[in-house]
């Protein structure tokens, strides 16, 4: 609403210079529309629209700073190109927010085309504080009127998160990545799953272990765990036997390692 009130106090300022025969706004700065149509889908878009905020704060400043450029006296036609290179930036931005914020919602259908009709609201219930701001003839109060415009636009632009850009696909995939690592179960876990889910008994999980950690022979192995080659044999053959493999290759495959 104070983007559509800033808006519409530029549309007041440009339309009474319009009627008292100052500017003509159908003349060559109307060619700055185009120009407005196209520079705010382009600036927009960049980035995934990370800068959208930021791009409608300068346009505020912009609007502001034409309006109490014309009030302090300059041409007319500032105001009148002014309003027609931010038009679009001013529409387009209510129609990608909306756009945005469809999602959410349970009409997103419905709310994914109420940009428009959100601007037009606001500058409907916000025109005649502008109309009757520029009409006062009080150019002071009129400077004072647009700058505070500008402060509650931008305390809103802040308080919304201006200066927190929205994340880019690639940090979004890479947030997502450390989340899902954060996630799953650690190589500990996965082994403790491993041999309940396989009801090893407590030597035969030292054996495999033993014989998933390198390719050392059998003998190496059964002296280490201080049993017999014989044994080391058995609890092996009823390890195969559990896990469905025939070869320490296949162990090795299926038991969870770093």
């Amino acid at each position: 609403m104070i983007l559509a009130c800033l808006f519409s106090a530029l549309d007041n300022v440009v339309t009474l210079s319009n009627a008292h025969g100052t500017v003509a706004v159908q003349t060559w700065p109307r060619l700055f529309l185009a120009a407005s149509d196209l520079a705010a889908g382009i600036v927009f878009d960049l980035a995934e629209r990370r800068y959208m905020r930021l791009v409608m704060l300068g346009i505020a400043v912009l609007s502001t700073s034409s309006i109490l450029a014309v009030e302090a006296g300059a041409d007319p036609n500032l105001g009148l190109v002014v309003f027609y290179l931010s038009s679009d930036f001013f529409v387009t931005f209510f129609t990608a927010t909306f756009t945005q914020l469809a999602p959410r919602m349970h009409a997103p259908a419905l709310w994914a085309g109420m940009g428009r009709a959100a601007n037009n609201a606001c500058a409907f219930t916000t025109s005649g504080v502008s109309l009757a701001l520029v009409t006062s003839g009080n150019v002071a109060l009129i400077m004072i009127g647009a700058l505070m415009l500008l402060v509650a636009a931008s305390v809103a632009f802040v308080a919304a998160g201006l200066f927190r850009l929205p994340q880019t696909k690639q940090e979004r995939e890479h947030q997502q990545r450390a989340e899902e690592a954060l996630a799953a179960p650690s190589i500990k876990e996965q082994r403790r799953a491993f041999i309940a889910n396989h009801a090893l008994t407590p030597r035969e999980v030292d054996v495999l272990m033993a014989v998933t950690q390198d390719e050392r022979p059998l003998k190496q192995v059964a002296e280490e765990l201080g049993i017999s080659m014989r044994m080391v044999q058995r609890h092996l053959s009823s390890i195969y036997q559990k896990i469905d493999t025939q070869t320490r290759a296949g162990l090795t495959k299926a038991f969870p390692s770093a």
